[in-house]
C-alpha cells in the first residue's frame, strides 16, 4: 500500500541528486541514494499527512529529509560495523576510503538540515521533533554497541535500545506527516505512539525470523544473530531465564570459535526450546503490536482510514523471513 508513496519519494530523490554540486565529496552521497532501498520510512510521512489532508505532497521535504538521515545513519553504521556491503553493494567506507564515509557523512547531514529549514512547513515543532529523534537515534546505536560487550541485559534495557536505535524514527515519520496534515496535538502523539509500538514489535519479530523463518529464507543464514552473538530478545530472555549451570554452557557454545556455525546454531536453539523463549519473544511482540492497534483505534479519523493503516500494520507482521 506504500508503493504510491515510494514512487514519489524515489523522484523527489533522482531530483535532489541531479542537484547535488559535482565535488567529489557529493558522489558518496550520490552512490547511497541510488543504492535504494524500501522508502518506508519517508512513506510513512506521506501517508500520515495524506490521512489528515489528503494532501501529502504537502510533507515531501520532510519526507525526503528523513529518508536522507536514515542513510547518513547508515554510513557512520557501517563504518562502525566494519560492513563490506549494503544492499548487496560495497559500501560508502568501503568503495572510497573511511575518512570520505565519515565527512560524506556529517555533509549529508548538513544537507537534512538544510532542507527542513527550507521547508514550505517552517514549523517549530517538527525541527524540534527532528532533532530529538537523532540525538535518540545515536542514543540507540551507543547503547546497541554496549550491550555487544555485556550479558546481564534485562528485557526493559532491549526494549529501551530497539526503540530508540529504530522505533522512534518510524514515530518521528509519522508524526511529522501528521502535523503538516493539520493533526491535534492529541492525533499526532496517538500516531507517534502507533508508530513507536509498532515499530518495536517489527523489530522483536526481525529477531524471531533470524531464527524461526516462516518459509524459505532463500539461502539468507538461518540464527545469524546467534552466529555473532547479537543481544536479540531471544538471547536476553535465555540468559535471564536460564540456570546458572546452563548459563554458563551457552556462553562457550557462543564464544566457541571452532565449532561448526549450524551445529552452534541447532544447540542454542535446543537452550530456546527449552526456555520456552520463543513464547516469550511472541508474547512481547502480541503486546506491542496490540499496543499500536488501540492508538489506532483512538486517533479521531474515519473507520476507513483507520482500517487502511491496521491493514498496513498486519501486512508490516506478515514478514515470513
Amino acid at each position: 500500500m506504500l508503493i504510491h508513496y515510494k514512487k514519489i519519494i524515489d523522484n523527489e530523490l533522482k531530483l535532489f541528486n541531479q542537484n547535488l554540486p559535482s565535488l567529489s565529496i557529493y558522489e558518496p552521497i550520490k552512490y547511497i541514494i541510488n543504492l535504494g532501498g524500501k522508502r518506508f520510512r519517508p512513506s510513512l510521512t506521506l501517508l500520515a499527512a495524506d490521512i489528515f489532508c489528503e494532501k501529502p505532497q504537502l510533507a515531501i521535504n520532510e519526507a525526503v529529509a528523513l529518508e536522507l538521515f536514515h542513510n547518513f545513519t547508515l554510513i557512520h553504521d557501517d563504518i562502525m560495523d566494519e560492513a563490506p556491503l549494503r544492499r548487496n553493494q560495497q559500501t560508502v567506507h568501503n568503495k572510497w576510503n573511511i575518512n570520505n564515509a565519515i565527512l560524506s557523512g556529517d555533509l549529508l547531514y548538513a544537507l537534512v538540515n538544510k532542507l527542513l529549514a527550507t521547508s514550505p512547513s517552517k514549523n517549530k515543532e517538527i525541527h524540534k521533533l527532528f532533532h530529538q529523534t537523532a540525538i535518540e537515534v545515536c542514543e540507540g546505536q551507543s547503547l546497541d554497541m554496549e550491550f555487544e560487550n555485556k550479558n546481564d541485559i534485562l528485557l526493559t534495557d532491549y526494549i529501551k535500545m530497539i526503540q530508540l536505535k529504530t522505533s522512534v524514527l518510524i514515530a518521528c515519520a509519522l508524526k511529522m506527516g501528521a502535523l503538516i496534515g493539520g493533526a491535534s496535538s492529541k492525533d499526532s502523539n496517538l500516531l507517534y505512539n502507533f508508530g513507536l509500538n509498532l515499530g518495536t514489535a517489527f523489530q522483536i519479530h526481525d529477531d524471531i525470523l533470524d531464527v524461526y523463518p516462516s518459509e524459505d529464507n532463500f539461502g539468507k543464514q538461518v540464527g545469524g544473530d546467534i552466529i555473532e552473538k547479537k543481544k536479540t530478545i531471544l538471547l536476553v530472555e535465555l540468559i535471564n531465564n536460564s540456570s546458572s549451570v546452563d548459563k554458563k554452557i551457552i556462553f562457550q557454545i557462543l564464544d566457541d570459535q571452532e565449532i561448526d556455525i549450524n551445529l552452534k546454531v541447532s544447540k542454542i536453539k535446543d537452550y530456546y526450546k527449552k526456555y520456552s523463549v520463543l513464547k516469550l519473544a511472541v508474547e512481547s511482540k502480541n503486546k506491542y503490536y496490540e499496543k499500536a492497534i488501540d492508538c489506532v483505534n483512538q486517533i479521531n479519523i474515519s473507520e476507513n482510514k483507520k482500517v487502511l493503516i491496521k491493514d498496513f500494520s498486519a501486512a508490516l507482521m506478515e514478514r515470513k523471513f
